[in-house]
C-alpha cells in the first residue's frame, strides 16, 4: 500500500488536487493508496503512525514543500518506508535534487509504479533527519523571520525577511569542526548542504549530490552589507563560488560551536552547538 500524504494547505489547495489525480493513476496501475490530510501537524502524526501500524505499507507519497518533507522523512526512517515526492510547495528544494521537479505528475506516478527507489544520503542532528540544507547565521535569521510572517505568501516573505535581515546584519564567532579539521571563523552563514539548493533553487552548493556519502559546506566570512547585496544573488546561479569570503569544504561530520540556532529544510532544528553527520543510504526515494 501507498499512503499519499497530503499537506492542504501547500501550493493554495494544489497539493490536494494533484494528490487526487495521482490517486485515480495509481488505481488504474492496481495499486492501492490511503490518503492522509491532518487538521493539524499532531493529528497528521498520529494518522501516520496508525496507518503504518494497521496496513501493510511500503511507501510514503508526500504531497507538499520540504517543510513537510522534512516531517515525512523522520517517519520513514523509523518505519524502514520508501519516499516518493510530489512537489507542490514554495522551494521544492529536495524534489530538485532528486531531479523530479520539471517532471509531469503522470511521470512521477509512472516512476513511482514502475521504477524501484534508490538510496540516498539523509543528515542527522541528534535524533533529528534533515533532506536538503541545513543552515546557520544570516540564514537561520531569515528563515526564522519568514515563518512568523503571515503577509506575503510564497517566496515574496522569505525575500521580505531578507531585505529586513540584511538591515541588521550581525557575525559571529564560530568554531567549526569538519572531520578532523577544524576552523575559528567570523562568519556571516554557514551550510551544511546533503542536496545542492535551497530557497527555492538557489545553488549554495552547487556540487552538492544526495547519495556521495558526504556533506558540502559553504562558510561565507565577514562582509559588509553592502557586499553581501553583491554576492547573496549570486547565489541563485551558483556563481558565488570564487568570491574571496565564500569557502567549500566536504565531510562526513561536522560540528559548529557558536551562538544562535539552525534550521534544516527550511524548519528550526536545533540551537548551537551542534553536530550533525552526513548518513549514507539513510533512505530509499523515487529519483529521475
Amino acid at each position: 500500500m501507498l499512503i499519499l500524504a497530503v499537506n492542504p494547505s501547500s501550493g493554495k489547495g494544489r497539493a490536494r488536487a494533484l494528490a487526487h489525480k495521482a490517486q485515480l493513476q495509481f488505481t488504474e496501475y492496481g495499486l492501492k493508496t490511503l490518503t492522509i490530510e491532518g487538521r493539524d501537524l499532531n493529528d497528521f502524526r498520529d494518522q501516520l503512525e496508525s496507518a503504518v501500524r494497521d496496513h501493510p505499507v511500503r511507501a510514503v507519497i508526500a504531497f507538499g514543500g520540504d517543510g513537510f518533507i522534512h516531517e515525512i522523512i523522520q517517519h520513514c526512517t523509523a518505519h524502514s518506508l520508501a519516499l516518493g515526492v510530489i512537489p507542490c510547495g514554495t522551494g521544492n528544494d529536495f524534489a530538485r535534487s532528486l531531479n523530479l521537479y520539471k517532471l509531469s505528475l503522470k511521470d512521477q506516478v509512472d516512476l513511482i509504479a514502475h521504477e524501484n527507489p534508490k538510496a540516498v544520503d539523509l543528515g542527522l542532528v541528534d535524533k533529528s533527519w534533515f533532506a536538503a540544507i541545513l543552515s546557520s547565521g544570516f540564514d537561520a535569521l531569515v528563515n526564522e523571520r519568514a515563518n512568523a510572517m503571515r503577509w506575503p505568501k510564497g517566496r515574496m516573505k522569505y525575500n521580505f525577511a531578507l531585505l529586513e535581515k540584511l538591515f541588521l546584519l550581525q557575525t559571529h564567532r564560530y568554531r567549526i569542526t569538519m572531520d578532523d579539521l577544524v576552523v575559528d571563523v567570523d562568519a556571516v552563514l554557514i551550510t551544511i548542504a546533503n542536496g545542492s539548493s535551497y530557497g527555492g533553487g538557489m545553488k549554495v552548493c552547487p556540487d552538492a549530490t544526495i547519495d556521495d556519502g558526504l556533506f558540502d559546506i559553504m562558510i561565507l566570512e565577514k562582509v559588509s552589507r553592502i557586499e553581501l547585496i553583491k554576492v547573496f544573488p549570486k547565489v541563485y546561479f551558483g556563481k558565488h563560488v570564487g568570491h574571496p569570503a565564500v569557502s567549500f569544504h566536504r565531510c562526513r561530520s561536522i560540528t559548529i560551536e557558536g551562538c544562535g540556532s539552525a534550521f534544516a529544510d527550511g524548519e528550526p532544528i536545533s540551537s548551537l552547538p551542534l553536530t550533525a553527520r552526513c548518513v549514507p543510504d539513510a533512505l530509499l526515494a523515487w529519483s529521475a
